[in-house]
């Protein structure tokens, strides 16, 4: 098989779908193996098993020449790359309705911000893409700078329910812009005829849709079928009414939901997605389908750039390697008896990370420590209480006044330490802290960025650090994989990996510019 080099490629796309005109075979079959990915669970099927197939499957339609429009970037670049010419034929984006310089805060021009118009002045010439920045560096400000900028019908999509909101009450309160609401029991507004409408900018649960946009089931009765068609047929009807959809922390939802959602926007000729860790290393599909839905990635800002402009604060990483081996915890213990006893009751652990607060509280520093387990949680709050560390714990069955009015007591210095679970992840308004305690191990790279990231929030007065402490669980297999896969992520990161103490080497308050409480 020998390929034409020079040969005229014809890619025509809408917003959603994207076609090969009369493409060659070989043509076809490179467009096939691009968009080709592993099919998760395949090797456990009995076609696998005989050889019959391979385990992958593609995007693309070979019978048809069809793809999904967001790998159009990406499929040229491959090919251009390979020798052909590429001429694509699609309608001119809408044009934008906003100001070229949009204004979203009281806040001056700051050139440390640049890559935040960056990304919308990429998203205004291509149309759809990924932004892969950093945690810390503004992503919720993106989205308000895109949506004033396009101007257009637009849905904010989010995972998160507290997020959803905190972008409503941003567009509502701060920009005096009108929400609509999909997600939460809420799905936009009715008029007094009965008849369904959103506002210009609609904020939106990925749950929501999904669940909405389901099949009816083929079991139910008919009044039920008939009764889903409708929520399906309406809920269709309503994306394609959005002309820009832009979701945050996009990782959250790994890209398959998304995908559902966005290939009934047929209209959302801009497309952003925003995150700081767009692809999963072991879930090819989940990373093609984020691709499918919003493009490629279109501009890319780490942590050692924000770091290095002053917006993220320094860190410094302490790995404690935990010598004492827990009572009753073998090697080979499963996961979740090993959680419990190498890490919620580990008195070693448990111990080193209240000697860590302490030590913090005792040179002005606010801590946050972050943990999994609810019962991890109430025994730290106990043990630094103890001790006489002004600590408070929330998770879950606290509403959203009581964790603002909690992490407004650690940016008072009311207390000393806020110990939170996974709602402290994302979308919280979380006060400068000195030290992030990771206590709770896991091995999700995302998870772990986003905690990192809870102390990496500029310092007003003082060194402009954060002392960031983890463990190295070394008694069972599943708690040490987990942590080798821990500081293997800092270790890769720039900005991070440079700056991880020797093994037992401490943090030095005096050198650091901290001054101790008298």
């Amino acid at each position: 098989m020998t390929m034409n080099l020079n040969e005229a490629v014809t890619i025509a796309h809408n917003a959603t779908v994207a076609k090969l005109h009369e493409p060659s075979r070989v043509v076809k079959l490179k467009v096939q193996s691009l968009l080709s990915y592993k099919v998760e669970g395949a090797e456990h099927t009995g076609a696998f098993k005989t050889g019959n197939w391979d385990g992958r499957s593609s995007f693309f339609d070979f019978r048809t020449g069809t793809f999904p429009a967001g790998f159009v970037n990406f499929v040229t670049g491959n090919l251009t790359r390979a020798g052909y010419k590429i001429n694509r034929v699609k309608k001119p984006l809408p044009l934008p309705l906003g100001p070229d310089r949009p204004v979203v805060d009281a806040f001056p021009e700051d050139p440390r911000y640049d890559y935040q118009m960056k990304t919308v002045d990429r998203l205004v010439k291509h149309g759809s893409m990924i932004a892969q920045v950093a945690t810390g560096g503004g992503k919720s400000r993106i989205a308000r700078l895109a949506f004033m900028r396009i101007n257009r019908p637009t849905l904010f999509l989010t995972t998160r329910g507290i997020l959803m909101y905190q972008m409503k009450e941003t567009f509502e309160n701060d920009l005096g812009i009108p929400c609509s609401v999909l997600g939460d029991g809420q799905f936009g507004h009715t008029d007094a005829k009965g008849r369904q409408f959103i506002k210009k900018m609609c904020v939106g649960m990925v749950q929501t849709l999904v669940s909405r946009l389901q099949e009816a089931n083929p079991d139910d009765s008919a009044a039920d079928q008939n009764r889903q068609t409708a929520i399906r047929n309406q809920t269709i009807d309503l994306l394609s009414k959005f002309e820009l959809v832009i979701g945050e922390e996009a990782h959250e939802a790994s890209g398959n939901s998304y995908y559902e959602i966005l290939r009934h926007c047929k209209n959302a000729h801009y497309r952003l997605a925003i995150t700081a860790t767009p692809f999963m290393k072991d879930d090819e599909e989940s990373n093609m389908r984020l691709m499918a839905a919003f493009g490629s990635i279109g501009i890319k800002v780490s942590e050692k750039t924000l770091i290095e402009r002053g917006i993220l604060a320094k860190p410094i990483f302490k790995i404690i390697k935990l010598k004492e081996k827990p009572a009753g915890l073998m090697r080979g213990t499963p996961w979740q008896g090993a959680y419990r006893l190498g890490i919620v009751n580990n008195a070693e652990r448990n111990t080193q990370i209240c000697n860590e607060a302490e030590r913090a509280a005792s040179n002005r520093m606010s801590t946050m420590i972050l943990i999994q387990q609810k019962a991890h949680g109430h025994k730290l709050v106990e043990m630094l209480e103890m001790r006489g560390v002004r600590a408070i714990f929330i998770d879950g069955d606290n509403n959203q006044a009581e964790r603002k009015e909690a992490l407004a007591k650690l940016a008072k210095g009311v207390i000393d330490v806020l110990i939170g679970s996974t709602i402290l992840d994302v979308g919280v308004d979380v006060p400068a802290v000195g030290m992030v305690i990771l206590a709770g191990g896991g091995k999700a790279e995302v998870a772990l960025r986003q905690r990192i990231g809870r102390g990496l929030r500029a310092k007003k007065a003082g060194p402009n650090i954060a002392l960031i402490v983890d463990f190295f669980d070394e008694h069972n297999r599943y708690l040490k994989d987990h942590s080798l896969q821990r500081l293997s992520i800092i270790r890769d990161t720039e900005g991070f990996g440079e700056n991880i103490l020797a093994d037992g080497a401490d943090f030095d308050y005096e050198a650091l510019g901290l001054r101790k409480v008298a």
